[in-house]
């Protein structure tokens, strides 16, 4: 399938206008419950056809006994029948002129020698037919700048620039949660399942192409067209980030992943290697996916492995430097002319080095000084600001005990004002990074004295990004560098 007939079929898949869900359903729990109730509730606007032979209608929608009764053509259509019905329902589609399918069916290879060849017996209708299908054995897909949300639960991710394709369907609905629950932003996602005709190559190149995506994050268990999947890779890491994470490093996790959706899972060895050579950044974890593709979603990348450091308290700036020496990043020695320059600023016995410590002066003028002049600096491209945000939180805390103590000692008027101009003061401050991040085009990732992992905060300038502990705000700044000098040596 040339470049355009694919694009053509993935836009009528991720960008329909008319869907026919064959096996809707109005008990809850089942597939074709879930999946209508999610498109409903994502607030599609597209023309909906439930496909049910003993139904008359669906929450409220005509239903339609067999596919060829829709009076309309079709873009779209969901499969959520039995894996030995999926058959005659792809050659159905192929009949109503449908060239394009999601198949949330399992049953197939992931289950057996029986469910391979079924598998393969889909895919020749498919190919025969001209037909393109994702999955089977998916939880689906979604395409939030379409209003589109065809997964068994709702997310209500708002559309934004992280891309997400996932092999595990659970995996990738955890982390289209998290994208919404930290209001990161999504543009789509594309549960592969399978991957029986729709690889995941494929979809990087599609993506690569959309200007809605800045990066694409990846749940990987195996790739079975490496060559391929390598190629496509080399040249889309150029133009946007790819974030993945390759499971099935040791014995049990290989063996789970080929027991989960049939996928051999390869040399990890081999597997990292090929993600070195095309520029892809390869995490462990979940929450380091979610943490590293926000970054790439919403920082500028960093040109090299420079940082510089900003902390309230000089604890935090010496775990923070072992953790950038542990990562190879770089914290050249001061400038003569920063150093001239903070004199004026910070007390006598300030430390005069990277990390820059400000001695618990509470002044956030002073915070944005130290952290533009730091950004502003030619011999670092990437800043860290350590404990200027998040002590609201303690002042809460800090109301609660004296009022149990004695609410007297201040009014709550006077309390609730003092924590409303701390609230202020921290929002200033963050509008004051995300200025000097676009201003300067340095990530400026914060440590903040809360708790809850990776926060984003739009600004008028763009997104800054809190963290929790400093090695989640070095991690991120180690992949982000890696990348950017990746960047640099392609250009060569």
């Amino acid at each position: 399938m040339d470049n355009n007939h694919l694009k053509n079929r993935l836009d009528k898949m991720f960008f329909p206008q008319s869907i026919a869900l064959i096996g809707a359903s109005d008990v809850p729990g089942k597939w074709g419950n879930l999946i209508l109730m999610s498109v409903l509730g994502g607030g599609y606007t597209g023309k909906i056809y439930p496909v049910n032979p003993k139904k008359d209608s669906i929450l409220d929608i005509k239903t339609y006994p067999i596919l060829s009764d829709i009076p309309d053509d079709i873009d779209l259509a969901i499969i959520t029948i039995p894996a030995r019905l999926v058959p005659d329902a792809l050659k159905n589609c192929i009949s109503k002129g449908i060239d394009s399918v999601v198949v949330i069916s399992s049953g197939f290879k992931e289950t057996g020698s029986e469910g391979a060849e079924l598998e393969k017996e889909i895919c020749r209708i498919a190919r025969e037919g001209d037909l393109l299908f994702i999955g089977p054995n998916t939880m689906g897909i979604a395409s939030a700048h379409h209003h589109f949300e065809a997964v068994p639960t709702p997310t209500a991710a708002r559309p934004g620039g992280l891309a997400i394709i996932s092999q595990s369907g659970n995996l990738g609905l955890q982390i289209m949660k998290w994208t919404a629950h930290k209001d990161i932003g999504l543009s789509i996602y594309a549960g592969t399942g399978n991957e029986a005709l729709l690889k995941a190559s494929d979809l990087v190149t599609y993506l690569g192409k959309l200007d809605e995506v800045k990066a694409i994050a990846m749940y990987i268990e195996g790739i079975t067209n490496g060559r391929e999947f390598r190629e496509h890779a080399k040249i889309i890491t150029k133009k946007k980030p790819i974030i993945a994470l390759k499971t099935g490093r040791s014995k049990s996790g290989s063996k789970a992943a080929q027991s989960h959706t049939g996928s051999m899972a390869g040399s990890f060895a081999t597997y990292s290697a090929m993600f070195r050579q095309t520029g892809i950044i390869q995490v462990r974890t979940p929450s380091e996916l979610l943490n590293v593709a926000a970054a790439m979603t919403h920082l500028p990348v960093p040109k090299s492995n420079r940082v510089g450091i900003m902390t309230m308290g000089g604890g935090w700036g010496v775990i923070t430097a072992d953790e950038c020496e542990d990562s190879n990043l770089e914290l050249p020695a001061l400038s003569q002319e920063i150093i001239k320059d903070l004199d004026n600023l910070l007390p006598d016995y300030w430390n005069r080095s990277n990390p820059i410590d400000v001695v618990g002066e509470g002044d956030p003028d002073l915070y944005l000084h130290v952290i533009e002049a730091l950004a502003k600096w030619d011999e670092i491209d990437s800043v860290i600001a350590l404990g200027i945000v998040g002590r609201s939180m303690f002042i809460e805390d800090m109301i609660e005990c004296q009022e149990k103590i004695d609410g007297k000692i201040f009014s709550r008027e006077l309390k609730l004002s003092i924590l409303k101009d701390q609230i202020k003061t921290e929002q200033r401050i963050i509008s004051g990074i995300g200025r000097i991040q676009k201003e300067t085009g340095k990530p400026i990732p914060v440590v903040a004295l809360t708790e809850g992992g990776l926060i984003l905060t739009d600004t008028e300038y763009g997104g800054v990004i809190s963290l929790s502990t400093p090695e989640e705000a070095v991690n991120i700044l180690a992949h982000m560098a890696r990348y950017g000098q990746y960047l640099s040596n392609s250009n060569i």
